[in-house]
């Protein structure tokens, strides 16, 4: 399984709740979709119930992903044509 640190990402907040993260998300974005938990993005699986939000701008991704036993994150992934594709097909 991939590992979060394999990717090249930013923090944009952190130390958020879920209701902040799906805030943050929306008003950030052009288009947002929900996934379920174990959602694999660029081979890391995102964990969570069943609405773990990710939204896309131009060509990122931006993401809720926990850290264990650290706490809600919010992160950008540029550059990611490849798995925004899989994120809309997923979503048709």
């Amino acid at each position: 399984m991939a590992c979060i640190n394999d990717i090249p990402y930013e923090i944009l907040l952190k130390g958020a709740t879920p209701q902040e993260c799906e805030d943050f998300i929306k008003k950030e974005c052009d288009e947002v979709y929900h996934v379920k938990g174990g959602y694999k993005l660029h081979g890391i699986m995102l964990r969570g119930g069943d609405s773990i939000p990710i939204g896309i701008k131009g060509d990122d991704l931006i993401f809720q992903f926990i850290k264990p036993c650290s706490g809600l994150y919010i992160l950008r992934y540029s550059d990611a044509k490849e798995d925004i594709e899989q994120l809309r097909n997923s979503q048709k």
